[in-house]
């Protein structure tokens, strides 16, 4: 911008960077208000410029290109939140169920008469793993509900020992898809 004028192309730029809704008139009056020791371009040369010029089709790509960043933005973050969010539920359901095998391994489940009172572990496992597995766009092959004998302490010793098998191959599959696609990626970039 020079001292002493608002040339078209000052007059133009500050009109891209205008809010919306945009207007040449208000932003005439906004300029000779705001310099009042410069030039500004008349009215009537301003509108004879934007319809030349194009300048609504310019707003028009301007703001598609600022909203797509925004959206990027918003997208890359919300991926972000759920990443972190998947990462918990696959710890919790890992944690969850390595917790109920080792009370089985040392020696617990001759001290349980009941299986309610390690189902609330189990579960919590099992509903981190199908949350985590929704939030991903994968389907679960996990079930929600545990059907048990009270009187059979066994039986839902080997459902909770399926339920783990059942995620570790999960995990395992996901992993080696994961390195399948790492190594694809490698073969690219070395092509």
């Amino acid at each position: 911008m020079s001292n002493s004028n608002i040339s078209i192309s000052d007059f133009k730029e500050f009109y891209l960077a205008q809010r919306k809704p945009r207007s040449i008139r208000r932003l005439h009056k906004e300029l000779k208000l705001r310099f009042p020791n410069k030039k500004v371009i008349s009215l009537a040369t301003a509108f004879r410029h934007s319809i030349v010029e194009k300048w609504k089709e310019q707003t028009i790509s301007l703001d598609s290109r600022i909203s797509e960043k925004l959206m990027e933005k918003n997208v890359d973050k919300k991926v972000k939140e759920y990443s972190e969010i998947t990462q918990q539920l696959e710890d919790t359901s890992s944690k969850a169920m390595q917790s109920v095998l080792d009370a089985f391994n040392k020696g617990i489940g001759k001290d349980i008469t009941k299986p309610e009172q390690i189902l609330s572990l189990v579960k919590s496992a099992v509903e981190s793993q199908k949350l985590k597995n929704l939030l991903e766009g994968n389907v679960t092959s996990l079930s929600g509900h545990i059907n048990y004998d009270p009187e059979d302490v066994q039986k839902l010793k080997n459902h909770i020992n399926e339920l783990y098998h059942s995620i570790n191959a999960d995990l395992m599959k996901r992993q080696q898809g994961k390195d399948f696609e790492e190594l694809k990626i490698i073969k690219n970039k070395l092509n």
